[in-house]
């Protein structure tokens, strides 16, 4: 009978400790199982922070990209406007040497000149300015030589234009070889690469052409001519008008004139000294 008691309290504690081992192992179990959930949600979390990362970071990837191409898109085209170095030391000479007036008796006055300033804007001492500007927007800056006097009472400071360089490449040459700017002829700069020559014959007879700088950016190609030719009949000035040797009405004349005259910004001219 103790045997049977023994046994069967060996067999309860067994009962017991194999039931305590269970809960144990399971406790244990339970834990590791839950562990890899907590791992998982930070997983999931650090592959949001990478992701937001590199949005982020492509973002602003983007956007300096971004900035580089708008910052380039606006850049001017550079220009160096050293060649026409030479040509300003000429108009200098000549302000500086006061016009070569008290050489115009000798024969040695038109060879004092630069040769390559114009014949007109020698023919009195005035103000002397330079500009540059792109006429045909193609990156080359133009020379623009202008005289006269700066008033204080006016503003705004409207030269008399006596020159216009540009370059081909190579040299400085002047962009209307044959012509000599001055008095009677002249020329104007307007918006879209526009250059009016205007000229007058006499009281009776005027025109202006219109021109842009050709594809070599030096060449000037005719666009448009306009001319006024007047004759009295009995005491009244009559006038004929045309355009591109086609006539028109006076009214035709002055519109389609006007439509090419879309004024320029203000140039930054700068006398010479």
């Amino acid at each position: 009978m103790k045997i049977r008691k023994n046994a069967k309290a060996h067999m309860v504690a067994a009962i017991v400790l194999s039931t305590t081992l269970l809960f144990v192992g399971c406790k244990r179990n339970t834990a590791r199982e839950s562990e890899p959930n907590m791992s998982g949600e930070e997983t999931s979390r650090n592959k949001d922070l990478v992701i937001e990362n590199d949005i982020k970071e492509e973002s602003q990837d983007k956007d300096i990209t971004n900035g580089n191409n708008v910052a380039d898109n606006q850049k001017a085209p550079t220009e160096n406007t050293n060649i026409y170095d030479y040509i300003l030391t000429q108009y200098s000479d000549m302000v500086q040497n006061d016009f070569y007036i008290n050489l115009r008796d000798s024969d040695s006055y038109d060879s004092s000149f630069g040769e390559d300033i114009g014949l007109e804007i020698r023919t009195h001492k005035q103000d002397i300015y330079y500009t540059f500007y792109d006429i045909d927007g193609n990156g080359t800056m133009e020379l623009i030589i202008a005289g006269g006097e700066h008033s204080v009472s006016n503003p705004v400071f409207s030269p008399w234009n006596y020159d216009l360089y540009g370059y081909d490449g190579t040299n400085v040459v002047h962009i209307f070889p044959e012509m000599s700017f001055g008095y009677r002829t002249n020329f104007s700069l307007y918006e879209n690469g526009v250059i009016k020559v205007f000229y007058s014959g006499s009281a009776a007879e005027s025109g202006i052409d219109f021109y842009r700088i050709g594809a070599d950016g030096f060449t000037p190609e005719l666009i448009d001519s306009f001319t006024a030719i007047g004759h009295l009949e009995g005491n009244e000035p009559v006038f004929t008008y045309s355009q591109n040797g086609n006539e028109i009405t006076e009214e035709e004349y002055n519109i389609n004139i006007q439509n090419y005259e879309i004024a320029l910004t203000t140039l930054d001219w700068i006398q010479i000294q």
